[in-house]
């Protein structure tokens, strides 16, 4: 494995921990007053701003005037991330009944996980893919 690579998941693993610390907390407390989905949304959208940010800016190490094209093409991919974590809590609701919340919170953790490594993949081969490849040029000349 290529160290750029080694250092990219490693960094993207460290931000994506953070967030989903973030993300849980707050779909925790918000959760007392919504329902899971609204929840999970707004909970969601909060972290992934920030998300992509910290991944732009450390693990992919994005600078310039894409800022703008990053967070477009960062949130058609939270849109798949919501579906993959919205979606276990829809399946969870609908096989157990009365769900505590704790379950649900469990769901999220390994809904999160799949999606993250999605989310990584996306990024990293489309969203930052003009980073990737002026780092792989610059390593071979």
């Amino acid at each position: 494995m290529k160290p750029n690579l080694i250092r990219q998941i490693g960094t993207f693993g460290v931000i994506g921990a953070v967030s989903v610390l973030v993300q849980l907390v707050l779909y925790a407390v918000m959760r007392g007053w919504w329902g899971a989905l609204s929840s999970n949304l707004l909970a969601l959208t909060v972290c992934t701003i920030l998300n992509t940010e910290a991944n732009r800016r450390f693990t992919f190490g994005a600078t310039g005037n894409s800022v703008g094209r990053v967070h477009l093409q960062g949130f058609m991919v939270f849109v798949g991330y919501y579906v993959v974590t919205s979606g276990a809590l829809l399946l969870l609701g609908i096989t157990v009944a009365a769900t505590p919340r704790w379950l649900e919170i469990v769901v999220l953790v390994l809904a999160s996980a799949v999606g993250t490594v999605g989310r990584f993949i996306v990024l990293r081969l489309w969203v930052f893919e003009r980073v990737a490849q002026t780092t792989t040029q610059v390593q071979i000349d």
